[in-house]
Parts: structure tokens; sequence; C-alpha cells
């Protein structure tokens, strides 16, 4: 096989022998065979997605696949028959193909869309044009200003092309700042994290929040979560994380006594690409009208979403070019992590995991166990993409809170939103974030600038949920 080393061997070997554990146990009537069938698909593509045996969208395909092959078993195989479950009719292919054509999957599709149109014209330039200048000159507030510029357009398009627009538009100033300038640590340090940031403000921010809207939705609380109503819990967190973000890091990394900074970003003059900038602003702005609005025109988010895509392909903004370059194994990925949602659902293993940790912790619990999943996922995606923590937490914890605090819909939002806010705010290695590695490749500091400013982001958002909870739940 094509660049399998005896490293990856090895890996696969590791992962093979850990995911057959719960069928083991299965054949030993330690666990029903459809719960041990599904937890082998868990597990495999947990080492998987650690180990990094194959790209993190292969693995959701292997997801999908394994899924159709245990719990529908189209081939009607007998071996297979044992992972129906009793008195259960097994579910079609299509249950889980679905998951590809998921509306959240469709929802980001849009938003890669918007974004990249929003690039080619320049979007970004015209923002940071209008709003940076509005901060003055002082290193500190210039920071500020990139910083609120960087969480702005990540708001609604891929926090790490963010990060490469924002670093490329201040790389002139990178140039002519001194080498030993400490200001330059603060800089690259703030827009990734600002990116960061930004992805948690809404449901197309970054992976995690659309894997967690996703389920959501798909498990019948599409009523109490909307586009609107995520930004109305998120942006407030954001806000906080944001602001603390620049306060620790223009403390630790101060400006030269006496420099200033001013940032001015060419843009074009031609009259089409004018024309193109305003073509483009007004469907970005009708686009979020209607997302905002979705509880009173009644169409979901993940049509909204295919607006962008056509009005941009038919005009002529994105060619075919354009859309191959959309980020297509990202989509895959999130659709392996809705995948395996359906199936801890079809399989009887969310019951399941839901009664074992229910019968170990009871509703006075459930602030606790909260924290735990939010710990977990920060500490698992300091080191995993934050997509494949997000893709394992969030399946899991629906049926824990259905289990915990039956029939309490607030209390099973805030579990899944956790799980995802864990897994978006551990940025305190390069290796955490793209964003991070796209700045840390840029070179200007070290491991450890980066990590005391992200413990304390995460250690920060921990609390500020574990308080909303405690006041708000």
């Amino acid at each position: 096989m094509p660049n399998f080393t005896i490293e990856k061997s090895v890996k696969l070997l590791v992962s093979l022998i850990l995911s057959s554990l719960p069928v083991f146990a299965a054949a030993q009537g330690w666990l029903p065979f459809p719960v041990g069938g599904m937890f082998f698909v868990f597990l495999l593509a947990a080492c998987f997605w650690i180990f990094e045996v194959i790209p993190g969208h292969a693995t959701s395909l292997l997801v999908i696949l394994s899924e159709i092959l245990l719990f529908s078993n189209p081939g009607k195989w007998e071996i297979l028959q044992t992972f129906s479950r009793p008195g259960q009719k097994s579910p079609p292919p299509s249950v889980f193909l679905a998951s590809i054509a998921d509306s959240a999957v469709i929802l980001f599709l849009g938003s890669f869309a918007l974004a990249k149109a929003c690039v080619k014209v320049g979007v970004d330039r015209w923002l940071a044009n209008r709003v940076l200048p509005r901060f003055g000159d002082s290193p500190k507030y210039v920071l500020m200003g990139l910083m609120l510029v960087t969480a702005g357009i990540s708001l609604w398009m891929s926090n790490t092309a963010t990060t490469s627009l924002m670093i490329a538009l201040v790389f002139p100033l990178l140039q002519i700042l001194p080498k030993e300038e400490n200001f330059r640590k603060a800089i690259l340090i703030g827009i990734p994290f600002a990116a960061n940031l930004g992805g948690i403000g809404t449901p197309i921010g970054s992976p995690p929040n659309i894997i967690a809207f996703a389920s959501l939705k798909n498990q019948g609380y599409g009523a109490e979560i909307s586009f609107g109503t995520w930004m109305l819990v998120a942006i407030p967190l954001l806000l906080l994380l944001l602001f603390f973000a620049w306060f620790w890091i223009v403390r630790a990394f101060p400006a030269s006594s006496g420099l200033r900074l001013t940032l001015q970003f060419g843009e074009t003059e031609r009259s089409d690409s004018k024309r193109n900038l305003r073509f483009v602003l007004g469907t970005f702005f009708l686009t979020v009208v209607l997302w905002f609005s979705e509880s009173f025109h009644g169409i979901p988010a993940g049509v909204v979403a295919i607006l962008p895509l056509l009005v941009f392909t038919a005009a002529g903004i994105l060619d075919s070019g354009d859309i191959r370059s959309l980020e297509w194994d990202v989509l895959i990925l999130v659709a392996g992590g809705i995948a395996l949602g359906t199936g801890i659902e079809k399989s009887g293993a969310g019951e399941w995991f839901g009664t074992l940790i229910g019968s170990q912790a009871g509703p006075n619990e459930s602030f606790w166990v909260l924290g735990i999943f939010f710990s977990v996922g920060l500490f698992l995606s300091t080191f995993l993409s934050n997509t494949a923590t997000a893709n394992l937490l969030v399946p899991l914890a629906l049926p824990v809170a259905a289990l915990l605090l039956p029939g309490n819909e607030a209390y099973a939002i805030q579990l899944v939103l956790g799980s995802a806010l864990g897994a978006s705010l551990a940025m305190s290695l390069p290796v955490s974030t793209p964003p991070n590695a796209v700045a840390y490749a840029v070179g200007g500091f070290e491991i450890k600038d980066m990590a005391k400013i992200g413990i304390r982001i995460g250690v920060l958002g921990l609390v500020s949920v574990l308080i909303g909870f405690f006041l708000f739940g």
C-alpha cells in the first residue's frame, strides 16, 4: 500500500486490536451485539483519527461504510445478522448515506462558497480598511482592531483561511518591524487566537459547531436551536474570551516605547471589481438575514445556504475551479461525525451508554458531567483535530443528557454545545488548531509563548461555560 510505513502498520494493528474489544465483549455476553458493533466502529474511528492511520475524511467514509454493512446488512449476510437490534427492522443504507447530504453539511458548503466569493472580490481588505483606522496608531489598539476584524471574518468563513488572509495582509508590517520587536509575537499570536475564537460565534464558524448543530437538529431540537439562538449564546462568550485574549497578549508582549503603527491595504479601482464587491456583499447580507429570520419564514438554514452557491456560480463570481477548490475533505469529515451520531442512535449504543453513565451519576451530578465533557474536549483537541474530537464527543452527549435529566431540552443543548466548545477552545499548541499551525510556520515566537495564553483561554472558557450553566441552566 502506498506510503504505508512500518509505523503506520503498527498503529493499524493497535487500532484493530483496541476496536475489536467491544465485539469480544459482545461475544462473551457482556454487551448486546448491536452495541458492541457500534463501539467497534466508534473505537476504530477514534484510533484512526488519533493515530492518523489514514486521512481523516477517509476515516469518515469508513465509518459510513461500516455502519451500512453492520446495521443495514444489504447483502443479507448471515454472519452480520447478530448486529441487528432484536424486534426492530434494520435501517436502510440511505439512513447512513444521508449524512453526506445532511442539511448541516449543505449549510457548511454554502458558507464555503460565501467565503470563497468574499476572498475573491476583496471583502477582507474592504472590511479592514473601514475598521482598523478607527483604532488609531497605538500598537495595542491596532492589535485589538486586527483581532476584532479577524474574529468577525472567522464568524463566516474557515478560521484557517481567515488566519492565512490576515497574516498575508499584515506580512509587510511584520517585515518592517525589527526582529527583536516583542510586539511581533503579539500580532502573530493574536490573529490565530482571534480566528479560533471567532469560529465559535456561529454554527458555520467551525466544523465542531456544525457537528453539534446537526446533532441537535437531527435529534428533534430544531425548534430550540436556530442560527440566531446559537449566536445569542455564543457571541457573549466570544467577546469575553476575545477581550481577555487581547489583554493577556498585550501584557505578555508589550510594544516598544514610542512605536506607532498605521495599516492601510490596497483596494482595486476597477469598476467591474467594485460591482462584484457590491454584489457579493449584497448576497452575503441577504443570506445572513435569511439565516437569522429562519423562525419567521420557515426556510431551514441549510436550504438558505444554497442561495450563495447558486447565485455566485450563476453570476460567474465562482468558476468551476473555485468549486473544485472548496474544502470537500472537511465536509466529508463532518459527515462522518453525523454518521457516528446516527449509528449510535440506530444501534442502541447511545441508550446503553447513557444508562451506564446515568447509573454512576444522577441529576445532581449534571453540572459536573458538563465540566467533564468540556474538559475532555479541551484536552483531546489540544493534540487532535477539533473536528475529530467533536465527532467523538457530540454523539455521546445527547444520550447522556437524556438519562441524567430526562425531558430537559436545555441541558441536552448545553451538553452538546459544551462538548463542541471544549473542542474549539483548545489552542495552547501549534498542533491544536490549523490557525495556530499557520501562524507558527511564519516563525517569530516559541511554543511556550502560545501555550501560556492558550491555556488561560481554555480555562476561562471552561469556567465561563460552567458559570453560565449554573446561572441560566
